[in-house]
């Protein structure tokens, strides 16, 4: 890290082993920490570089306020990275005031992407190591009594046992400064681990120009979602970072809702969630119920790779007939199992999608009003790989079969859009497994 004055992190950097190597426990995740001296970032560029993570400075100390942080903040969350907020600390300069300029930036409360902010320890302002320490404290209290959790401190072993005096500070993640080839860190006592390591200032990451500071997280992907802050609530009124309009409709707005009397979600709108590797969903414009599709191979893995959902907001609650459109010129596979979320049951369909060229029945079922309700298809039928069995995700169709009192229509009526409503509930009671969630 760079200090606004100019100052390299020379002090706190060492490539002398000692007794106090830590080497980390397997796995690690790049991530990256900026100031305002990389000018213009491009951050979809930096996240396709293999970013998970960025630290971004607020301030040097309470007197300059980084001119990038609230545009790199943005930009980081809007690609996807996970990000948290870093002030260089002026053991010189009031620490509550510096502490509570960062919380004026981050909030008083981490969101879902968040990670735990950052006291960068790497400057004593020719305070002594008792004066470092005293006024350390203050700041670490300030912002772990606002938060709930204890900040992240970045320092280097000899600046550690020199200016603070080999403070014991353990009860905060430690994110070791020390640019080394070396597999292994030599971490600052009395810490015995360390979460973060910058072991570079000369990196290149696509997006940004010049040099960067590079960070291993000591663990694996899954660990790192699990050490961000806590996901927002669904449903408490905001859209939180994590939420959105497709898993929390009632804070984030609906993807889109269907009228009363039914409606498609098409594999183009914005109710229709693709997964998997993209390279893999293959598009066709030239087939379809909009004419556009898309498809990808069936495979007998236990696991599904490509998969994709068809989220439905409703207007009011009643009973649906759902149909999904398969188009015979490229719906091969005669085991795809929809997964209907409805009314707080989930039901397993599985039908032949070669049988029809056009619209096929899963059946009728209860929907309730609002969000939360879904058509979900993987891509792990049972059918083999090699096979080249193609399975399509296109339109699912929603066809009002109750008047809006909820009384059933006359016996022998028709399901519009569908075969009889007989029909339809033998297909269900047949090829359906219903169980509580």
């Amino acid at each position: 890290m760079v200090g606004c004055s100019g100052e390299q992190a020379a002090s706190t950097v060492s490539t002398i082993e000692s007794e106090a190597t830590v080497c980390g426990v397997g796995s690690t995740v790049k991530g990256i920490d900026v100031s305002y001296y990389q000018g213009t970032i491009d951050w979809n560029a930096v996240k396709n570089d293999g970013v998970a993570y960025a630290f971004i400075r607020v301030s040097d100390g309470e007197v300059f306020a980084d001119p990038k942080f609230d545009s790199y903040w943005a930009g980081s969350r809007a690609a996807g990275i996970k990000h948290g907020a870093y002030q260089f600390f002026r053991p010189a300069q009031d620490p509550i005031a510096q502490a509570d300029l960062l919380l004026s930036k981050i909030g008083n409360k981490l969101a879902a992407d968040d990670l735990p902010p950052v006291v960068d320890v790497e400057a004593s302002d020719g305070e002594t190591a008792a004066t470092v320490e005293t006024k350390l404290h203050a700041w670490v209290d300030r912002v772990t009594t606002a938060l709930g959790r204890a900040p992240i401190v970045y320092t280097g072993q000899y600046f550690w046992r020199d200016s603070v005096g080999g403070a014991d500070f353990t009860s905060s993640p430690l994110w070791h400064a020390q640019y080394t080839t070396a597999s292994c860190p030599t971490i600052a006592e009395p810490w015995h681990g360390w979460t973060f390591w910058q072991y570079t200032s000369s990196g290149t990451v696509a997006g940004i120009s010049g040099d960067v500071d590079l960070d291993r997280y000591n663990g694996d992907k899954t660990s790192l979602l699990a050490f961000l802050g806590p996901a927002g609530s669904c449903g408490d009124g905001t859209c939180n970072a994590g939420e959105s309009s497709l898993g929390c409709p009632e804070d984030c707005g609906g993807c889109g809702t269907i009228a009363a009397g039914g409606g498609t979600v098409d594999d183009g709108d914005r109710c229709f969630e693709p997964g998997g590797p993209l390279d893999y969903l293959r598009p066709v414009t030239t087939a379809g119920d909009a004419g556009d599709l898309i498809w990808t191979h069936a495979t007998e893995d236990t696991s599904e790779a490509n998969f994709a959902t068809w989220h439905l907001v409703l207007a009011e609650a009643g009973r649906y007939e759902v149909e999904v459109y398969t188009a015979a010129a490229f719906a091969q596979s005669h085991r795809a199992k929809y997964v209907v979320e409805a009314g707080g049951e989930t039901a397993d369909v599985v039908i032949d999608q070669s049988s029809i060229d056009g619209w096929q029945s899963l059946g009728t079922f209860e929907l309730v009003a609002g969000g939360h309700q879904s058509i979900h298809l993987g891509d792990n039928t049972g059918e083999p790989l090699a096979n080249n069995v193609q399975l399509v995700f296109d339109s699912v169709r929603l066809t009002r079969v109750d008047d809006p009192t909820g009384e059933p229509p006359p016996s022998g009526g028709c399901a519009t859009g569908g075969g009889s409503l007989g029909l339809v509930l033998s297909a269900l009671l047949a090829g359906l497994r219903r169980r509580r969630r």
